[in-house]
């Protein structure tokens, strides 16, 4: 009867085991995260989202073409023991669209009314973010004799600019910083072979290297998440 028992017991830890580690996969550029609402970057990284999609009303349009999305409201639906609630969108961590999760930015940053989110372009161990941002800047406009091609006249005119912040996430810790050159060196001091190719980059290969890194990195770091 005791045989009987232990071989019982074993069967059941066995499939838990068998169970939990179906329900863990690693985590790649291709993954999909469930869709929904993050209000803490933890709910991000178990892949458990706060409020589905079903559960809330928003105000969001989304353009996956430049992996941006604006949110000008979101409420939780009334049901029989709740009613609604308005929920702070500053509060907010994060969301999942069609299986892309997008950060929320500081409205500081963009100076937009309404809250704007970028999505992850890159999933892994160190994710990848970026987005857009239009400035004003002065640049120098001459005007040229006809004759001598030699300028006779410069000013400075204001004109808009678009810039592209490059930024990463860090997925065991939830820090964000700019994808730099410095930055990630920082990051990936447990690849000694890669930080020293990353740190011999002049400033011409960083623009079409320093990404490049960043993949090979997140290859050889494979880190699990939620199913």
């Amino acid at each position: 009867m005791r045989i009987f028992l232990i071989n019982i017991l074993f069967l059941f830890f066995a499939n838990v085991l068998l169970a939990q580690s179906d329900s863990i996969v690693y985590l790649s550029k291709n993954f999909k995260f469930k869709d929904g609402v993050f209000l803490t970057f933890e709910d991000f990284k178990n892949n458990t989202p706060t409020y589905s999609w079903d559960d809330v009303e928003a105000g969001l349009f989304s353009n996956p073409q430049n992996f941006m999305a604006q949110m000008h409201f979101l409420k939780t639906k009334k049901t029989e023991v709740a009613p609604v609630q308005e929920i702070d969108l500053e509060s907010i961590w994060g969301i999942c669209l069609d299986g892309i999760p997008y950060v929320r930015l500081e409205k500081e940053v963009l100076n937009k009314v309404n809250t704007v989110f970028a999505g992850l372009k890159l999933r892994g161990k160190i994710c990848y973010f970026e987005y857009e941002e239009f400035v004003l800047r002065k640049i120098p406009m001459s005007a040229y004799n006809p004759i001598t091609g030699k300028p006779f006249r410069t000013m400075s005119v204001e004109r808009k600019v678009k810039i592209i912040h490059r930024n990463m996430l860090h997925f065991e810790t939830g820090e964000m910083a700019k994808f730099s050159q410095m930055n990630f060196s920082k990051w990936i001091e447990d690849d000694e072979k890669l930080l020293k190719t990353v740190q011999d980059l002049n400033p011409q290969e960083v623009e079409d290297k320093l990404f490049k890194c960043l993949l090979i990195y997140d290859d050889r770091n494979l880190v699990k998440v939620s199913k």
